[in-house]
């Protein structure tokens, strides 16, 4: 699970921002809630604000730290990365990124700093719970300027110890190089986070659809909550089906007198649908982070709806997170959410983003209507109307 991300100097955010999806006291909808030794963290949480407020360059944000981790140790001798400052930032600005979350039963710490364009600092430590009551931090390794300090407990370890600082370089992380390799479990499963948990979905890419159709093959409570989802929309869909295709598995949506293929008889709309709605059902049964940006593109209303839900009430010890940005104002209650899961982005001094939690507003009332007082500007991120009175996305 996702617990915290912050960022500094990259595209429209300049200052530090920080998400959480750490909960606070409040005890409304504890079913919404994980409890992770001292924390109850939130499965889901909603961004709201104008388009251009730097809603989606968080998303954009935590992408770059995951494909940094992912793709940097293949850079070659002498590249430099790419670094997305701010517009306003010198060249030799730092951009920062620092990352909280849980992998298995343990929480971890991770981030590095870019400095013209290449890395001149990271770090990785985990805590270590002792006692239950107490949690010890440990050090995995600090990195400064391609000087690697190892914490105590890996100072033996030949993977780490023959990486040198030539072979590292400072265009390539060092978590990016050592995560398949380094055969210590603390190090490989906070690179498998990235690579198997953190699912930033994006229309613009073609889905994984095959893979997503196997998985449901083998996963009947997946092909029922696709069908419960499908639903929603008064489709009339009772069954979804797959068969093997010379090319692939092909999927029949089962009506009550009759069958279509989905890709050749079934609307485009409805073939958008299944992209965006598969691969965020199979992150829900396999506990990962889904972070959709603008979910309400390609769904209905009673679609994203039906959606928020399940994450929100999901499965006994689920750790499955969904992260999204909206304009859709239906979705703003507090029937919904809590007041930790709805989140504001707006633009500040110098054009630049500023993130904060409704939580940071005084006097919300438990009956507030949130969606009006969205409107009316209460909490900043003040949406664009059009003449006709709908928000511009």
């Amino acid at each position: 699970m996702l617990l915290e991300f912050s960022c500094s100097n990259f595209k429209s955010i300049k200052e530090k921002v920080t998400f959480s999806a750490i909960a606070t006291d409040d005890s409304k909808n504890e079913e919404f809630l994980r409890k992770f030794g001292d924390f109850r963290v939130l499965h889901t949480s909603v961004i709201y604000g104008p388009n251009g407020s730097g809603k989606s360059n968080l998303f954009k944000a935590i992408g770059f730290v995951r494909d940094l981790v992912l793709k940097s140790c293949e850079n070659n001798a002498g590249e430099v990365l790419k670094q997305p400052r701010h517009k306003i930032a010198s060249q030799d600005e730092k951009s920062e990124f620092n990352i909280q979350f849980i992998m298995g039963d343990i929480r971890y710490a991770y981030g590095f700093v870019l400095r013209n364009n290449l890395v001149s600092e990271e770090y990785l430590y985990y805590f270590a719970r002792e006692r239950e009551e107490r949690e010890e931090i440990v050090k995995v390794f600090e990195r400064e300027e391609g000087e690697i300090c190892l914490g105590e407990k890996f100072e033996e370890n030949k993977v780490l110890l023959e990486i040198t600082k030539d072979e590292l370089g400072d265009n390539r992380l060092l978590l990016s190089c050592i995560g398949n390799k380094s055969g210590i479990c603390e190090i490989s499963d906070a690179f498998l986070f990235f690579k198997l948990h953190l699912v930033i979905h994006n229309m613009e890419v073609k889905s994984e659809r095959e893979n997503c159709i196997r998985a449901m093959i083998e996963n009947e409570e997946m092909r029922k909550l696709i069908i419960s989802v499908f639903n929603e929309l008064d489709s009339d869909i009772k069954d979804i089906r797959v068969e093997d295709g010379d090319e692939g598995p092909r999927v029949k949506v089962v009506y009550d007198e009759f069958e279509t293929d989905l890709v050749e008889e079934e609307s485009t709309g409805i073939n958008k649908l299944f992209d965006l709605v598969l691969p965020i059902v199979q992150s829900f049964v396999n506990g990962k982070v889904m972070i959709v940006d603008e979910i309400e593109l390609n769904l209905h209303r009673n679609v994203s709806y039906k959606i928020i839900n399940l994450f929100n009430t999901h499965l006994p010890n689920n750790s499955a997170q969904l992260i999204f940005t909206s304009h859709d104002i239906s979705l703003l209650s507090l029937n919904l959410f809590r007041n930790d899961q709805i989140w504001f982005a707006q633009l500040g001094k110098d054009r630049a983003t500023e993130l904060y939690s409704l939580v940071e507003i005084k006097n919300i009332r438990a009956d507030e209507n949130i969606a009006k007082g969205y409107i009316m500007g209460r909490y900043g991120a003040v949406p664009i109307f059009k003449n006709n009175g709908g928000v511009v996305k």
